[in-house]
């Protein structure tokens, strides 16, 4: 039989938990990846699948656990951070699953998608019409994609997150039943049985699926390729880069790749904090910003001081610091020169890069 890994994006949400429980127990799937960011609070326990033992507690991680229960070697990995801050190299799978609230962080899977050329399932419910909804992306370049569809409007409703220390835009909410929610949920993994039986080389027909609960309809409908979509759906030829980020420096780096750019972040030299002025002067990736030590409100950078592309003139006096101190990660893909390179996991030898570098591809 083969195996199969799925990866879940809002994993631990009213649609993310009720859908779990049933990939561990479809044949097959022997691999699942959590992703949410948040932790369980009592106001949860209306609308997503968990009991009063999970308050408190990192969602991802309660659910791991609840998995594991069901079915015994089960592999699951739980990550405890946004899907947009995930590590690109962390992610190839067999399919997506994206049970967000965010239009920004869908349009982030519609992306790694693409890159790593995936496919990829979403869903989302709108509680005052009683709607659930499942869109099917193929992995095809040639199919369409989240944004192949997208307005002028909906890219103005994308959330935004302000620069200048203006609360991150919120997404809006479902206001769903946890029945809606597992509706959702029990139509999606539908689709998933639907989509794993063959592998990737079964063709997907990227289709939408919009369940009228109030009114017991389903409306199926497709699209095609947008020629003026704003995305490139541009898959990327990834090579891997064996480096020790806890030792590699910024200035070695740069001295290899000439620049440094991970697609989806900004380098930024100082974050300040809006309410009392804290400074703090440091090269570093915002994935995520910081916190201020005084008043905990989050920091950010002045002024227009961040950059998508990190090259000598950036760095600067900090050019001696760590790529694991500026933020970068195994798994991390590195943009340069129209070339893409995955930090890989490299056996502590020596410091700096050896093996598989730039330089020798």
């Amino acid at each position: 039989m083969e195996t199969r890994h799925i990866v879940v994006a809002g994993a631990g949400g009213n649609t993310g938990s009720q859908l779990l429980p049933h990939l561990a127990r479809m044949p097959g799937i022997t691999r699942l990846t959590l992703v949410d960011p948040d932790t369980y609070e009592p106001a949860n326990l209306a609308v997503q699948n968990i009991g009063r033992s999970d308050l408190g507690r990192p969602k991802v991680l309660a659910q791991a656990r609840k998995l594991r229960l069901i079915r015994d070697g089960l592999e699951v990995v739980a990550l405890q951070e946004r899907i947009e801050d995930v590590p690109l190299g962390l992610l190839p799978c067999d399919l997506i699953a994206s049970c967000l609230d965010s239009r920004a962080a869908r349009q982030h899977v519609n992306e790694i998608a693409a890159r790593l050329r995936l496919p990829w399932i979403d869903c989302g419910i709108l509680g005052s019409q009683n709607l659930a909804r499942v869109n099917v992306y193929a992995s095809s370049p040639e199919a369409p994609c989240l944004e192949c569809l997208w307005s002028r409007e909906d890219y103005a409703l994308v959330e935004q997150e302000y620069l200048c220390g203006a609360e991150t835009g919120a997404a809006f909410p479902t206001m769903a039943s946890s029945a809606l929610g597992a509706l959702a949920a029990s139509l999606m993994a539908i689709e998933i049985t639907r989509l794993l039986p063959g592998g990737r080389s079964a063709p997907i027909a990227p289709r939408q699926l919009v369940l009228d609960a109030g009114h017991h309809t389903l409306q199926v409908s497709t699209s095609r390729r947008n020629p003026e979509c704003l995305f490139d759906h541009r898959a990327w030829e990834i090579e891997p880069w064996d480096c020790r980020p806890e030792s590699m420096t910024v200035a070695a780096a740069l001295a290899v790749l000439g620049s440094l750019q991970v697609e989806g972040h900004r380098f930024v030299r100082a974050l300040v904090c809006p309410g009392c002025g804290f400074r703090r002067d440091a090269l570093r990736l915002n994935r995520p910003l910081a916190h201020c030590p005084d008043c905990n409100r989050r920091m950010a950078p002045p002024g227009f001081d961040s950059r998508e592309r990190l090259d000598a003139g950036l760095a600067g006096e900090f050019g001696g610091l760590t790529l694991a101190r500026v933020g970068l990660r195994i798994g991390d893909v590195i943009s340069s020169g129209g070339r893409h390179y995955q930090i890989a996991q490299v056996q502590p030898v020596t410091a700096g890069c050896a093996g598989n570098s730039p330089e020798a591809a």
